[in-house]
């Protein structure tokens, strides 16, 4: 059974296509009413708790470490955690135990194993990023048919739930922990992508800590005094955060006003939908700041835009929609949430029927088009003045799949490698990403000018591939393609072993 999964930095979906060629969500095994699974996970010494066990067990000892937010670490190199028995958590296996439980989730409802998978990712995950996901599949044993960008997900669930054909839709994407801005066209044969933004590190989990900050302030006066914060009061301080930003994003809520219990302490604390609001307006001014720089990418104007799609559960934020319909105003134009917590796994699943060839049984348009995020370069050192440039081989926007081949040189006698610094970047006033070293040779017949022809590939699924040739006979080059400083193949294959051998919620092997 083919599904799409929305791997998500809170809470994490399954969906698949029903028998009426609708998408659907699938279940929790334990709880049939309950369809997110909350990205949390427990690792203690062979057994993992994934989702809401996690949760109920940090309820009943908050001073165990429960991992959260990895997802805004995939792709990098160093570990989450470490277990009881000393060994070493990579983003990679921990997402690896919570895609488990969500194919265990499936299996249970289905009676059957789950087929191929399209998982989601945020619009602006490079290279080593969407390479760290797929990994996490391999790890949980899911073949993946192909990644899918979660904005373009819900733009695609939009379109055919809506029939929406010739419009220029932006997808304003406010997740638990990342935001994306992708701007794009859609018409009877498919959507496509024309240019995409966004940001990392900014997302709900950051409005609740503005809550929070502000819960905290109240406490302390009244006390008179600074709290003591353990493990039990930062979790009742989580909790009641969460609660009042929800409370505040309700139609009509002026302000809330509620009896909190932190740290053994009661104290009633009142926050005013003005306040909520001006502790937040930098964030939304950054999110406001991308979502233009995606449009001027993108060649548009505000009124080229049709519909403005909010997306995820912070999008949720009064001030937010207010913001939104204050620039996009103009006759004709919708700014609508549609399904922020669903669309993006509605969309996944409805784009592995795309790529399972199945888009006319299910009366869907058969093509989804996306562009590179970032641009794709050789990183340079010019001798004459000392200075590192950037090479640049495929530009940030270009359609994908994107090819390019360019010729590289020798310069020594005797030169058996050539070693190439590939990176990615947006701007290159930014820093850039370092995808790896292509290392190649050894050359059979170093000489100086001895000619390598290499072929950069921009995949459709957004990961960088490279290939080496020598360039008199094309034939391929032995070379290696690896991120610096990192043993990928080591710790891969330490995780492989670790997520194979860990129980998860007791059930799963």
């Amino acid at each position: 059974m083919r599904v799409g999964i929305d791997l998500g930095t809170t809470y994490s979906l399954v969906a698949r296509m029903d028998a009426e060629g609708r998408p659907a969500l699938v279940p929790d095994h334990a709880e049939s009413d309950v369809f997110h699974t909350p990205s949390a996970v427990y690792i203690a010494q062979n057994a993992a708790f994934v989702g809401r066990m996690a949760e109920q067990l940090l309820e009943q000892d908050p001073t165990i470490q429960v991992i959260r937010f990895f997802k805004r670490l995939m792709g990098v190199p160093e570990p989450v955690c470490y277990d009881d028995n000393g060994n070493a958590w990579y983003p990679e296996g921990v997402s690896a135990l919570l895609l488990k439980k969500l194919a265990f989730d499936l299996e249970s409802m289905a009676s059957q194993p789950m087929g191929d998978a399209v998982i989601t990712v945020p619009a602006h995950f490079n290279d080593p990023q969407r390479k760290a996901v797929l990994a996490a599949a391999t790890l949980a044993d899911i073949e993946v048919m192909g990644l899918v960008e979660e904005p373009v997900a819900a733009a695609l669930h939009y379109g055919v739930v809506g029939g929406v054909h010739d419009q220029v839709l932006l997808v304003y994407d406010f997740g638990g922990g990342t935001f994306d801005a992708t701007a794009m066209s859609m018409d009877a044969r498919g959507v496509y992508v024309l240019a995409k933004t966004g940001l990392t590190e900014l997302g709900g989990k950051e409005i609740d800590e503005k809550v929070g900050a502000m819960i905290l302030a109240q406490f302390e006066r009244a006390m008179g005094q600074q709290m003591a914060m353990g493990a039990r009061t930062l979790l009742e301080l989580r909790r009641i955060s969460e609660e009042i930003k929800i409370e505040l994003c309700l139609p009509g809520k002026s302000r809330v006003r509620k009896m909190a219990m932190l740290g053994g302490q009661a104290v009633e604390v009142e926050i005013a939908r003005s306040e909520f609001d001006a502790s937040i307006k930098d964030f939304l001014d950054r999110t406001d700041a991308e979502m233009m720089a995606c449009l001027r990418d993108a060649g548009l104007r505000t009124e080229d835009v049709g519909s403005l799609l909010l997306v995820g559960g912070s999008s949720l934020v009064p001030l937010v929609e207010d913001r939104l319909r204050a620039i996009f105003h103009r006759p004709g134009q919708q700014v609508l949430h549609h399904e922020p917590s669903k669309a993006v796994a509605y969309g996944a699943a409805i784009h592995a029927s795309q790529l399972a060839g199945d888009a006319a049984l299910y009366n869907i348009p058969p093509e989804l088009r996306g562009v590179s995020g970032y641009s794709v370069g050789i990183r340079t050192f010019d001798p004459s003045t000392g200075h590192v440039g950037i090479d640049t081989l495929i530009k940030k926007n270009m359609p994908l799949p994107a090819r390019l081949n360019k010729t590289y040189y020798t310069t020594r006698p005797n030169q058996e490698r050539l070693v190439l610094d590939f990176v990615q970047f947006r701007d290159q006033r930014e820093a850039s990403v370092s995808l790896g070293q292509l290392v190649i040779g050894p050359l059979n017949a170093p000489r100086p000018n001895y000619a390598v022809e290499v072929t950069t590939e921009y995949r459709e699924d957004g990961t960088v591939a490279v290939q080496a040739y020598d360039a008199q006979t094309g034939v391929e080059l032995e070379h290696v393609f690896g991120r610096q400083g990192q043993d990928s193949a080591g710790h891969l294959g330490s995780q492989r072993s670790l997520v194979r051998n860990t129980v998860i919620n007791g059930l799963i092997a």
